[in-house]
């Protein structure tokens, strides 16, 4: 399988034009002037493609983490791509699995990635506090969602 994923990076840097290189499962490269990693996981046989929303010289905020959390409930807010934090940095991800991924479909989801980068980076930029959360149930019971 490591061929495999060796050979769809050396064909995404043919069709793309950037030269990238796949060293112990892990490749850099920039799409739209972001930097962009790209991870093979041999144990899921898929690829781990992820860029920085925050750069990670301070802690974000409490209301950044919270419209962080807002926007990745069931990838809703983010188009099906994760934000998730490691260290002080936001992170923006996203999954190909392996399987029928061709260099065009990958070439595909990374500039989804780096163009929803903008849309998200506002999003996590708004100001919450005046939005009243007193229509939000307090428990699915509440709804009549779930019944005992």
């Amino acid at each position: 399988m490591m061929e495999k994923a060796k050979l769809l990076i050396d064909e995404l840097a043919a069709l793309t034009g950037i030269e990238s290189v796949l060293e112990d499962n892990l490749c850099e490269l920039t799409v739209e002037d972001r930097l962009v990693l790209l991870r093979y996981r041999p144990e899921d046989n898929d690829w781990l493609y992820f860029t920085m929303l925050t750069d990670g010289d301070e802690a974000p905020s409490r209301s950044v983490l919270e419209n962080a959390l807002a926007l990745n409930l069931f990838g809703s807010g983010t188009l099906g791509l994760h934000i998730g934090l490691f260290g002080q940095s936001l992170i923006l991800s996203g999954t190909a699995p392996m399987e029928d991924l061709t260099a065009e479909t990958l070439a595909e989801k990374l500039l989804f990635l780096a163009r929803q980068v903008v849309n998200i980076t506002e999003k996590l930029e708004e100001d919450t506090k005046d939005e009243s959360t007193a229509s939000i149930p307090l428990s699915p019971l509440e709804t009549g969602f779930m019944q005992v």
